[in-house]
């Protein structure tokens, strides 16, 4: 919920603003400000769930806020926050639509409350709003589009087996078959003696084979989709072992179907490279990129043709269960996931680097773990060298490793280091620097319109962020720290002889008997006559 605060009064602003950890309810304060004109100019260009006002204000008090607020947003919640315990207002508030009044002093266990009451009806009045029909239904619409995404990602090889399987039951993709079989169709060239159709139609007639695949192929159990070439995948799986050689002659079946329809209604032809069949989901991108590498072959074969790729898919590939792990360290390392790291390092140690492979085969895989980190950095925007600096040298020293054991140090070590160098990368370049905070505040220390929402806004920082670690980067909230500062510039100008009057213009105070009650507040009862020479 976005609440907006409006009090004239700096210090109860300030307070109401800081002295809550408005955080923990998930409530964001949009900004604090010191009038309903100020506050006005706020609706205008921000969204805002709840109003905290005062009601006796210059320029606009806060009931005349709430009427405009009622007839110009009426769904917005208001709060009232006054010293005057009267009927009339009272009254008057409930015209305008106010949810809660307050009288002053109110406790911050009041405030927290109040707000918290509210922020209670406003999501009940959201979840009322969007019913979950209407969000079942929009999710129902959007779903074939993410389904599609998702069988895309997993047919070029992108996803780890855990993002292949948490994904899909996200999505509501059964993938509990035993077989799985995918193919790629494409058109043929389009003769350039052909009158109906030319190279430009090309797009078009691609459109039409994948409507026509998915029309052929409703029945089975599978999905068929367009490629990034506007080829089209025909994924089919079949669920039962003993149904597999029917399953097989119902394939080839809707194929010569298929065709033979595309020669009737466009009377052109075209092609398929057919993948092996595979019983495991890794198997699946591999299995897939083989039907692309066989449609290939009718450069050599002629058009109209089905070319079935004749190599089996090895059902214990460490290849592709090393494509595996290799995706899961690039997170790992993404995510600074130590313990992570030392498991997947300690497993592509065991699986690519054991007796049996041959040193040329180890060196291959070495470079393809070292592209994996340079990938990595690349993805920043950093080289190599500017992500490591002083550390670059241990990363050249893979050229001297020359066993399994140094092989698994020097990963685990550059893995763990990398990561950790990307982490402070990304808090150094969002850090907020102490430098900036105090050189604007003591720089606008005389402005009363000094708050930490004008400095999150010249910060270029979320209201909400700044006000949370504030106290982490200064060592105190936003308020007290300005507050120390102007009592302190205070008393060292009452000291030099300055006048009352100026010292509090120069402090931010417009107004004097105001400045003087939180001076002697400050100063233990000392009144600022008392501090002249």
């Amino acid at each position: 919920m976005r609440m907006l605060i409006v009090e004239d009064e700096y210090y109860v602003r300030e307070r109401v603003a800081e002295g809550i950890d408005w955080h923990i309810h998930q409530v964001e304060v949009v900004e604090a400000v010191g009038n309903g004109t100020e506050a006005i100019a706020v609706l205008l260009r921000e969204h805002i769930d709840l109003i905290l006002t005062d009601i006796n204000m210059p320029d606009m008090s806060g009931l005349e806020l709430a009427k405009y607020t009622n007839e110009h947003y009426p769904a917005i919640k208001i709060i009232i926050l006054t010293g005057y315990d009267s009927f009339e207002f009272a009254q008057e508030s409930i015209q305008y639509n106010v949810h809660k009044y307050l009288i002053k002093p109110a406790t911050n266990e009041e405030l927290e409350e109040a707000v918290l009451e509210i922020k209670e009806v406003h999501e009940k009045e959201l979840i009322e709003e969007h019913k979950l029909s209407l969000l079942q239904k929009s999710w129902g619409e959007h779903l074939p589009y993410l389904q599609q995404a998702f069988y895309k990602e997993w047919l070029y090889g992108r996803y780890a087996l855990w993002e292949i399987e948490t994904k899909s039951k996200k999505l509501s993709i059964h993938l509990d078959f035993k077989y799985a079989w995918p193919m790629t169709i494409d058109m043929d060239p389009i003769s350039e003696t052909n009158t109906r159709f030319f190279n430009e139609d090309r797009a078009l007639v691609q459109f039409s084979l994948y409507t026509l695949s998915r029309d052929i192929f409703q029945d089975m159990d599978g999905v068929v989709l367009q490629n990034n070439d506007g080829m089209t995948i025909v994924l089919l799986f079949c669920v039962e072992e003993s149904e597999l050689s029917i399953w097989k002659t119902k394939v080839n079946t809707h194929l010569e179907k298929l065709f033979s329809a595309v020669k009737d209604t466009m009377k052109l032809t075209a092609s398929v490279g057919i993948g092996t069949i595979v019983n495991h989901i890794l198997h699946v991108a591999e299995a897939y990129k083989q039907s692309t590498m066989a449609l290939r072959e009718r450069i050599v074969l002629g058009n109209d043709v089905r070319i079935q790729y004749r190599h089996e898919v090895p059902q214990q590939d460490s290849w592709l269960v090393f494509d595996d792990l290799e995706k899961q360290l690039e997170l790992a390392v993404e995510i600074e996931d130590l313990s992570k790291i030392n498991d997947i390092v300690h497993k592509i140690m065991e699986l690519r680097f054991n007796e049996g492979v041959a040193s040329f085969e180890a060196k291959e895989i070495l470079l393809r773990l070292i592209n994996v980190f340079i990938r990595v950095s690349h993805t920043h925007g950093w080289s190599m060298r500017e992500l490591l600096a002083d550390k670059y040298q241990l990363f050249e020293e893979y050229q001297l490793l020359l066993s399994k054991n140094q092989i698994a140090e020097w990963l685990q070590k550059m893995a763990v280091i990398i990561s950790m160098a990307i982490s402070k990368r990304r808090k150094i370049s969002t850090q907020i620097s102490k430098a900036e905070i105090v050189q604007y505040i003591n720089e606008n220390l005389h402005e009363d319109t000094l708050s930490l929402y004008e400095l999150s806004d010249r910060l270029y920082v979320n209201y909400s962020y700044l006000s949370r670690i504030f106290k982490k980067i200064i060592g105190e909230s936003f308020s007290e720290y300005v507050l120390r500062l102007r009592m302190e510039k205070a008393k060292e100008l009452l000291h030099a002889g300055y006048l009352v009057y100026d010292v509090a213009e120069q402090v931010g105070y417009k107004h004097v008997n105001y400045f003087s009650k939180l001076f002697s507040k400050y100063w233990n009862g000392i009144k600022p006559s008392e501090m002249k020479k």
